[in-house]
C-alpha cells in the first residue's frame, strides 16, 4: 500500500460483523475526489475481521481502508455495527461502486444480510453515512500512509 493510489472504500470475507478485537493500528490519509479521511487501515486478517463493529459511530471524516493481497469478490455485514456507513468498493486505484450500508440489529447476527462487491476488488473505504456524496464510480483515490517519528 506505500506510496500507491487505491480506488476506494471493505472487507475480507465477512469482516464489518465480528466482535471487535485489536483495532488497526496504522493510519493512512484517504483523497477521492474532493474528499479526505483520515483512516485506520485494517490489513490483517484480525483487523478486517473486526473492521467498525461495536462502535456507536464514525465520526466525521474518519474511516476505515480495508486492503486486500488480491483482486477478487468480497463480502461484507453489518451485524455488530452500530451507525450506517458508505462503503466504496476499490479496484486498481478507482472507485468501483458505493454502497450505503444499514447496520444489522437482529438477535441472531448470522441473519444479517451480506453485501456482494460487485466485481473484483483490491480494497474497500467504510466512512460516515453521507460521506462520499457526490463521489463517481471511475474516480482515482490517493492514500498517503501516515508515519508516526
Amino acid at each position: 500500500m506505500k506510496g500507491r493510489t487505491i480506488a476506494t472504500v471493505a472487507l475480507l470475507g465477512l469482516l464489518a460483523g465480528c466482535a471487535p478485537s485489536t483495532p488497526a493500528t496504522s493510519t493512512a490519509t484517504v483523497t477521492v475526489g474532493t474528499h479526505q479521511f483520515q483512516v485506520q487501515v485494517a490489513d490483517t486478517a484480525d483487523e478486517q475481521r473486526a473492521g467498525l463493529s461495536g462502535r456507536p459511530e464514525v465520526p466525521k471524516g474518519t474511516g476505515m481502508l480495508f486492503t486486500f493481497a488480491g483482486r477478487q469478490e468480497r463480502q461484507v455485514w453489518m451485524a455488530g455495527m452500530q451507525t450506517r456507513i458508505d462503503a466504496a468498493w476499490i479496484v486498481d486505484d478507482q472507485v468501483l461502486a458505493i454502497e450505503t450500508l444499514d447496520p444489522c440489529t437482529m438477535t441472531d447476527q448470522s441473519k444479517c444480510p451480506r453485501w456482494t462487491s460487485p466485481g473484483d476488488v483490491d480494497a474497500l473505504l467504510e466512512v460516515p453515512a453521507g460521506a462520499l456524496e457526490g463521489v463517481q464510480v471511475g474516480e482515482t483515490i490517493t492514500i498517503r500512509e501516515d508515519t508516526t517519528p
